[in-house]
């Protein structure tokens, strides 16, 4: 039994020295992965530290594991049966400032094997758009393509839906606008320690992030284009039964993509504004709205005759507020989804589905120009998509909070709970 042990330890730790040998040499080969030589924008995820650091929650006796679902069976077999070298971190980057899409570049282990799994797993999606060089293109899904020759793997992840992969193809046939990320000048600190890091090239925005097994953990600092006031007020708000908190006093140029959505939602031309103030609350409460339709019916001589129909529909607690202006109080529709009912109090022009308002609406000095607080545990039934209803199901809360240090930076924590 004694000699059993020894053999069963010395077999343990020649596993954990081979591991740990992988490891470190894996560590070493991070710095060999290639981004574009143009990058702006670089974001990287270490997948070996995430692997290990959360290794109790992914065993395959953990008791607490539930899910196995079909993204987690694609995600394995990318790793293992793609014929993919997957690095101990990946890198994300863009080619040029402002766009909404980033690429990968990662080495290819054996082109049969990652031909094999694609036409398998998206036969629809593959196509052989070269022969000669082998170069192959596969739609994911409308947000992600890849493009792969005999050597490398190039993917592209975007944020609207794009049809062509000139992109891609300009990437994997120009080998010489790579740049080993070691290389790369303008990112100090681009090979991270943390799980996720994202960096940009002209300093303004860097973001850290933890990950573990019911927690993310998330940091960074924010410069900005234009100083702010130390004395900024945002619309004091109750935040008991809260499912979302918003605000944001940044000014919008600052923020583009917040503004691009909230001219997307209320045909507001935001340029017109001069006010940046705005604010969401959504309540764990809800409010009865009466909404009438008009139906025809025919009598027995087919003369028409006029029904109104009264349907109760229940909707959600929200309300958001702006600095008041009397351009945005004229274009602001009265209908965004739900009726809303607008008044001006004190210097905000508030809408909310609920008729009654705050008998007294008043403001209050931060330190916290941009405020993002939501819970997923208390999401309004009547708002039923896939994704959010998962996220109820694990409880899932997030918290983002900017805070001013100097006129021109802020310091960025945040965190998931899950």
């Amino acid at each position: 039994m004694k000699r059993i042990a020894i053999i069963i330890s010395v077999l343990f730790l020649l596993i954990i020295g081979f591991l740990g040998s992988m490891y470190v040499v894996r560590k070493s080969d991070i710095k060999n992965q290639y981004v574009g030589s143009s990058s702006t924008r670089i974001l990287s995820i270490a997948i070996d530290d995430l692997l290990l650091d959360n290794v109790t929650s992914i065993l395959p006796w953990n008791s607490n594991q539930k899910e196995n679902g079909q993204g987690k069976d694609l995600f394995k077999n990318i790793i293992f049966n793609a014929g993919i070298y997957i690095p101990a971190r990946i890198y994300l980057f863009d080619t040029t400032p402002h766009m909404r899409q980033l690429y990968g570049i990662l080495a290819l282990k054996n082109y049969d094997d990652c031909f094999s799994f694609f036409a398998n797993e998206f036969p629809d999606g593959i196509d052989l758009i070269d022969k000669e060089k082998g170069i192959v293109s596969v739609t994911i899904n409308n947000h992600i393509k890849v493009l792969f020759n005999r050597s490398h793997f190039i993917y592209e992840i975007a944020v609207e839906n794009k049809t062509n992969f000139s992109d891609l193809q300009a990437i994997l046939e120009q080998p010489t606008s790579w740049t080993k990320i070691d290389s790369i000048s303008g990112f100090e600190g681009v090979i991270s320690q943390k799980h996720i890091s994202y960096i940009q090239k002209d300093g303004a925005l860097q973001i850290q992030g933890m990950i573990s097994k019911h927690h993310t953990q998330v940091d960074g600092k924010w410069t900005l284009s234009q100083s702010l006031s130390d004395t900024i007020r945002q619309r004091t708000m109750d935040t008991t039964k809260q499912v979302i908190t918003f605000w944001n006093l940044l000014p919008l140029n600052e923020i583009p993509v917040l503004a691009e959505i909230m001219s997307k939602y209320t045909g507001v031309n935001l340029s017109q504004i001069n006010s940046a103030y705005f604010d969401l609350q959504v309540k764990d409460e809800f409010a009865i709205h009466k909404d009438s339709s008009i139906t025809y019916t025919y009598d027995d001589d087919f003369n028409p005759k006029e029904q109104i129909q009264v349907q109760e529909i229940q909707v959600p607690n929200i309300t958001y507020s702006w600095s008041f202006n009397k351009l945005l109080a004229e274009s602001l529709p009265d209908t965004l989804f739900y009726k809303f009912h607008k008044k001006q109090a004190s210097e905000f022009l508030i809408n909310s589905t609920f008729e009654s308002f705050p008998a007294q609406v008043t403001s209050q000095k931060t330190k916290h120009p941009l405020y993002f607080f939501i819970d997923f545990g208390k999401w309004p039934a009547t708002w039923n998509l896939a994704i959010t209803n998962r996220l109820k199901d694990k409880k899932v809360k997030v918290k983002l909070l900017t805070t001013l240090e100097n006129p021109k930076n802020m310091h960025i924590s945040g965190e998931i709970t899950y």
